[in-house]
């Protein structure tokens, strides 16, 4: 079983940045969501690479970073204190840079599904776990390593009695997170009839009281 790791410096990331960016962007390469943002199949690994490294400077900021030994599965939380994506701060970082990286017709794309995100995500409560990206190298995926992670990122948010919100866009996932006691709290569609769902998780102490131990 692999160990997991959490990022403590920016140093640490630096060193590991390239790769991780790497895992996570030939993990989503073909993901529903990106596949709408960054339509060019050409360029979408570069831009890729490049949206990545804005991610995981703003989580090592705002959030925890884990990672396997062998670095190939990786997971991003935001929060407890500020799960809510600050606009203005991950612009800063190097978003905003979007328009000229990718073009402005998929910039407003972009723009468009986060602000139906973020109007649904709004609404929880102020202080929880945002599970922002979670990603294992396409290679090893389906070999328990995403519910290793999984767990590791959950038991933060039970042992501070946190609700947990994320945010996916292909039935696949979904289901591998109602295994990790997720619902969905809303479904919507973007793009040409593409689906996401909005989903929340109790903490075990809630989830408990309210359906059993069996529930």
């Amino acid at each position: 079983m692999e160990y997991i790791h959490t990022i403590q410096t920016k140093s640490e990331l630096s060193s590991l940045e390239d790769k991780f960016a790497g895992v996570l962007s030939r993990a989503f390469f073909n993901d529903p969501y990106y596949l709408w943002i960054m339509p060019d199949e050409r360029k979408r690994m570069d831009q890729l690479i490049w949206w990545m490294k804005i991610l995981l400077r703003y989580t090592r900021v705002y959030g925890s970073i884990h990672y396997t030994d062998d670095e190939k599965g990786i997971a991003m939380w935001v929060g407890p204190e500020k799960p809510v994506i600050d606009s203005i701060k991950i612009f800063s970082m190097g978003l905003i840079l979007y328009p000229l990286k990718i073009g402005f017709r998929n910039f407003k794309r972009l723009l468009d599904i986060s602000d139906q995100w973020e109007k649904e995500h709004k609404k929880l409560d102020k202080r929880h776990s945002y599970l922002m990206v979670i990603g294992v190298e396409p290679e090893f995926q389906g070999k328990g390593i995403g519910s290793r992670m999984m767990e590791f990122g959950l038991q933060p948010a039970d042992d501070g009695n946190l609700m947990c919100y994320l945010e996916t866009v292909t039935e696949e996932d979904v289901r591998f997170y109602r295994k990790h006691g997720f619902d969905v709290m809303y479904n919507n569609t973007f793009g040409i009839n593409e689906q996401y769902w909005l989903m929340t998780r109790m903490p075990v102490e809630q989830h408990m009281k309210r359906n059993g131990p069996h529930g």
